[in-house]
């Protein structure tokens, strides 16, 4: 099951479009920066698809925690590298970190948390939610 991956890792190639953009000011939208938070969007969903393979049908792995720390910035279009291992796995907790890299040079750094949880449980509260 998903107690099994701990130290597995997975890396992959990404070039940030304009759905990456930092968009939180107006002049500086224009220098077409990636967004912190896109970033670690990108090495969660990795994780998520590290994760789903080990998964039966009727669980799924949903971000419960997480701190990014952005050290570089890049631009919409910028090549890099993103890569995510999974550090230890706690009952239905699974830690993460990643890296961010482009040029060999580091970008920013990821830890997260997924959590396992049912996905009828996730249904229910969305009912919940609208009712």
């Amino acid at each position: 099951m998903w107690r099994k991956i701990e130290g597995i890792s997975k890396t992959i190639d990404f070039t940030p479009d304009e759905s990456y953009l930092w968009d939180e000011d107006d002049e500086m939208r224009n220098y077409h920066f990636v967004s912190s938070s896109s970033l670690a969007r990108v090495a969660f969903k990795l994780g998520a698809d590290m994760v789903k393979d080990f998964l039966p049908e009727d669980l799924i792995s949903v971000v419960s925690e997480f701190t990014v720390k952005h050290y570089m910035p890049v631009v919409i279009g910028a090549k890099l590298v993103v890569g995510v291992r999974v550090k230890s796995v706690d009952g239905n907790l699974i830690n993460f970190s990643g890296l961010i890299t482009k040029d060999n040079k580091k970008v920013a750094e990821v830890e997260f948390t997924r959590v396992i949880v049912s996905r009828n449980y996730l249904r229910r509260k969305a009912v919940e939610e609208t009712t």
